[in-house]
């Protein structure tokens, strides 16, 4: 090859200004585009990791919100079995509706000393009442079916016959069969801190 030849020059020229433009353009526009590309593809998956680990805590947020409005529609059934406090003048009113209804009557009723249990306490009433069996078996139905937890205990019965005129035919004797009933009734209702304080969501 011949270096004085101007072609050859020429070409020379060419291959270096080629590798000079070249050099220029991977050193300054292409190093620094891939450079930008690079970050921001990092920055994207970034992102989309961060996005994907929102949409699963929003989907574990949703299941943790359905289970906890479950679970509080659950407490609220079994708080209603177990009253406050304030509920029990309700009780007492309901305790002599049944004994109205049932054709009992209530000869006694003493409030006892608020038994403290660990979350709850047992507000208890010794009760003496006259009637029939078949009477006093409806009232034990009757407190039964009350809209919260009444328990009765400590039972004692005591019969007593109950004299029928002579010119009367004689009925069936337990209509005429009159009893004495003795007893505990106990009602429950939560701690005041024991009650659950809703969150709001």
């Amino acid at each position: 090859m011949d270096i004085k030849d101007s072609k050859t020059q020429k070409i020379l020229l060419s291959v270096m200004a080629l590798f000079i433009v070249g050099y220029f353009w991977y050193t300054r526009l292409y190093v620094n585009y891939d450079n930008q590309i690079e970050s921001k593809s990092q920055e994207f998956e970034s992102i989309t990791t961060n996005l994907r680990n929102v949409e699963m805590k929003a989907k574990s947020l949703d299941a943790l919100k359905l289970e906890y409005g479950d679970l509080i529609d659950r407490y609220h059934e079994i708080e209603a079995l177990l009253p406050e406090v304030k509920q029990i003048p309700s009780l007492l009113v309901q305790l002599h509706t049944a004994s109205s209804i049932t054709g009992t009557r209530i000869t006694q009723l003493n409030p006892l000393p608020i038994e403290s249990q660990k979350f709850y306490n047992i507000a208890s009433f010794e009760i003496e009442m006259t009637g029939t069996y078949h009477d006093f078996g409806k009232f034990v139905s009757y407190v039964a079916n009350f809209p919260f937890i009444a328990n009765l205990t400590d039972m004692e019965l005591i019969s007593q016959k109950l004299a029928v005129a002579k010119n009367e035919e004689q009925p069936d004797d337990s209509n005429h069969e009159s009893l004495t009933a003795k007893f505990v009734l106990s009602t429950y209702f939560v701690k005041e801190d024991e009650q659950l304080i809703e969150l709001a969501l």
